[in-house]
């Protein structure tokens, strides 16, 4: 029998296609209820904002947001309604596992590991459970953390092409994936500018390093070539990327506008630290498990006891990967252990040595480069950071299918089969989670299943909302016909579903808080009102009753009392809708 099929070493491939079938049943488990659960339900806050964001294509002022403005032809595109952006969200993450799964397979080509078309199969079976931890806990909202996860992917993919070239490339193959990267940065920054603005610096060494064949001063041509382009490609197609930049950058030196919003610098770094510390401690058994379990398939020569040892090591990682609390149970820092323990994991078998990949192999560079896109796609967001890598795990998830093929090359015949039951495990894992999300934990709302009712709302249509939510949304589309509100400014206090269900306004932003005071305070200096429309929802009443306090402060400095000089022309269950008499106000 030859290496190449059932050897050991870093040409064989020891195993059946039959050991893909528990990651692709569980793969299909968990991406079928993701599918059919993407109908059901609707979170009324962080979700439809980005909806009214995206609907409105506000320009925002004071706040670091630009991703409206490339997904608005979108929305456009898809007819306006929200289950097809929910739909194009499960494809766009598809299609990141697929291309990281080929630019892993051509970087080892070039690095003399050739992927066999199964193993090419499995780490992209594997890479679905960076796909299935993107809908294990947060909303299902098409936005500015899946266009950063999703351009940082693809720059990983790019970049660790372009520092591992195939020797038969030629000039021009050698030079487009630094171009292309060039291309990425300036959607990347209208869309997540703290992203954008970390990768910068990443490029920039990465144009430092010498990559045999490409010469530094080409790399740097190309890679301002498609700074330039996209720059322009932006403007052409009228993206306001310059005012996008201009206003984050402005927000960067405003420490009152960070505070108003929670994302001041100091708090940003304290729960980065506090993330790292927490992600640290929930780790240090499951790596040093599976750390033996690399050190055993890789290394010893006695097949016995590495099968006696690795066993125990697969056995104490799964007991307690499953009953960690945080495991399956919809925690957001929970599920940022897993995406952790994803890169932590993969990266310590690639570098377990010549036994996984032969020495000459340029392992640092690219694997770098993977290591922290997850990590920059999060930078700028006030949760914990590790957390937010669940958003961009895919990267990680590429890397750890990577790191379980070669070690079922390396691994002695009793345990050659365990890393491939280990990426099965880490799929059912995420399948696990949704599962979960969706039954029990949905986000913000009740169990998705459980909701059934359609509505009117021409934005909703396709959708199945809880029966409450559902007349709720209907009466405000009732009242938008009745009042004519088709393109008058509105706010709602406390709540963006209330104003996607109305008209989606982007006079001032959607969301909530001191920023969102500071909007309305802006759009009313800028024009005065002559027409508005505001919804009062009746809850939560503490919190809608502090935004109350907001607009009455944002709208006196435009001479607006609010409520005296609106009259109530719509109420329900205690929600009412105020509307300014035309030419009342300025």
């Amino acid at each position: 029998m030859s290496q190449g099929e059932g050897g050991r070493g870093p040409g064989a491939v020891p195993w059946h296609p039959a050991h893909l079938v528990p990651a692709a049943l569980a793969a299909v488990a968990g991406l079928a209820v993701v599918l059919a659960t993407q109908r059901h339900g609707l979170d009324w806050t962080d979700e439809s904002f980005v909806w009214v964001m995206i609907a409105s294509n506000r320009v925002a002022v004071g706040e670091a947001w630009g991703f409206q403005h490339l997904l608005h032809p979108v929305w456009v595109a898809v007819g306006e309604r929200v289950l097809p952006m929910r739909l194009l969200r499960v494809v766009g993450y598809l299609v990141m596992s697929g291309i990281l799964t080929w630019a892993a397979a051509r970087v080892l080509g070039a690095s003399g590991v050739d992927l066999r078309r199964r193993e090419r199969w499995f780490v992209l079976l594997v890479a679905q459970t960076g796909t299935l931890l993107a809908f294990s806990y947060p909303p299902r909202y098409l936005g500015y953390n899946e266009l950063s996860a999703w351009t940082s992917a693809l720059l990983c993919a790019v970049l660790a092409v372009g520092l591992v070239p195939r020797r038969d490339d030629g000039p021009l193959a050698r030079t487009l994936p630094w171009a292309t990267a060039g291309l990425l940065l300036p959607p990347l920054v209208v869309a997540k500018f703290t992203a954008g603005l970390a990768w910068l610096p990443v490029v920039a060494v990465l144009l430092v390093v010498a990559v045999p064949g490409t010469p530094q001063w080409r790399r740097l041509v190309a890679v301002l070539a498609g700074l330039v382009t996209g720059a322009v490609g932006l403007l052409f197609t009228g993206v306001p990327a310059v005012a996008v930049a201009r206003n984050a950058v402005r927000l960067l030196g405003d420490g009152s506008a960070q505070a108003a919003s929670d994302h001041s610098v100091s708090t940003i770094l304290e729960t980065y630290l506090d993330s790292t510390v927490l992600t640290g401690r929930a780790l240090a058994i499951p790596v040093l498990l599976f750390l033996v379990l690399v050190l055993l398939c890789a290394r010893t020569p006695r097949p016995r006891v590495a099968a006696a040892v690795a066993g125990l090591a697969v056995a104490g990682a799964l007991a307690a990967r499953l009953t960690w609390p945080w495991a399956v149970a919809g925690d957001w820092d929970g599920l940022g252990v897993v995406t952790a323990a994803l890169g932590l994991c993969g990266a310590a078998a690639v570098l377990a040595g010549p036994a996984t990949l032969p020495p000459s192999a340029p392992r640092p560079r690219p694997l770098l480069v993977l290591l922290v896109t997850p990590l920059l796609a999060a930078v700028g967001t006030n949760n914990a950071i590790w957390a937010h890598t669940i958003f961009s795990a895919t990267a990680w998830a590429v890397l750890t299918g990577v790191a379980l093929c070669l070690l079922a090359r390396a691994a002695p015949a009793p345990v050659r089969t365990a890393p491939l039951l280990l990426g099965g495990l880490l799929v059912a894992v995420a399948a696990t989670a949704v599962a979960y999300d969706v039954t029990v934990h949905p986000y913000r709302s009740t169990p998705y299943l459980a909701q059934t009712t359609p509505t009117t709302v021409p934005a909703l249509a396709g959708l199945r909302l809880s029966a409450d939510q559902a007349a709720t949304a209907d009466w405000l589309r009732s009242v938008a016909q009745e009042q004519g509100a088709a393109d008058l400014p509105a706010v709602a206090l406390h709540s963006p579903g209330h104003l996607l269900a109305l008209n989606a306004s982007g006079w001032a932003s959607p969301w909530r808080g001191g920023s969102w005071e500071a909007s309305v305070g802006q759009a009313c200096a800028d024009a005065p009102p002559r027409d508005l429309l505001v919804v009062e929802p009746a809850e939560p009443a503490a919190r809608v009753a502090v935004e109350r306090d907001r607009l009455v402060s944002a709208l006196d400095g435009c001479g607006l009392a609010f409520p005296d000089d609106v009259a109530a022309v719509a109420e329900r269950d205690g929600t009412t809708v105020w509307r300014l008499p035309p030419g009342g106000g300025g």
